[in-house]
């Protein structure tokens, strides 16, 4: 992980909640939709989570066929499976590629929605479940957006990603290519070792 000292991050975190609670979230979004759009394609920096990568895409269809409106930012849409006891739930393993270079990121599903038509997925499933029961793919992913499934504690879990987002915003806000002296992140790496060797072997 990068050094970073005094910063203020140009950046968007979102997550979801029950369907009761992302209706309501997704009444108040809406009233901002153009603006939100405008701050995307401005590269604003969104890192969204479950019920926000959701809401991000055309609709979500409940159990009962209740339609949540999306914000429409991107053509994906989710629909939630009849059995309400049926759910993509654990730990979960994807090979993403960022700058380039690919890493693991390792978090935690727990999602009863199933999500469909992603152009551009954030990374593939090496173990879990992903967009949809069984499926080889995981979340939507652009170069100032990452969508995902994967809860939390992500960040902590996966220094490269943390690092990716922080040098996109300092990039964006300072208009350069930015080097941060490294940080070490030995105990973090031998924490996710532990995991992969759990989770892959």
């Amino acid at each position: 992980m990068k050094n970073l000292t005094l910063v203020v991050m140009i950046s968007s975190l979102l997550v979801g909640g029950a369907d009761n609670e992302q209706s309501i979230l997704s009444e108040d979004l809406i009233k901002y939709k153009e603006e939100i759009r405008e701050a995307e394609a401005q590269g604003v920096f969104f890192l969204l989570i479950c019920g926000a990568y959701q809401l991000f895409g055309k609709y979500y269809k409940g159990v009962e066929g209740n339609i949540i409106p999306g914000l429409e930012i991107f053509p994906y849409y989710t629909e939630a499976i009849a059995d309400r006891k049926k759910r993509c739930i654990g730990n979960i393993v994807l090979n993403v590629k960022l700058n380039e270079k690919e890493t693991k990121v390792i978090g935690f599903e727990n999602h009863g929605g199933q999500t469909y038509d992603v152009p551009t997925t954030f990374g593939k499933v090496l173990f879990g479940n992903g967009n949809k029961f069984g499926d080889t793919q995981e979340g939507f992913f652009k170069e100032n957006v990452i969508a995902t499934y994967l809860h939390g504690p992500l960040l902590s879990k996966n220094p490269e990603l943390t690092d990716y987002i922080i040098k996109h915003c300092l990039d964006r806000k300072y208009q350069e290519n930015i080097t941060l002296e490294p940080l070490n992140d030995e105990f973090e790496n031998l924490c996710r070792k532990q995991l992969l060797d759990r989770f892959l072997n």
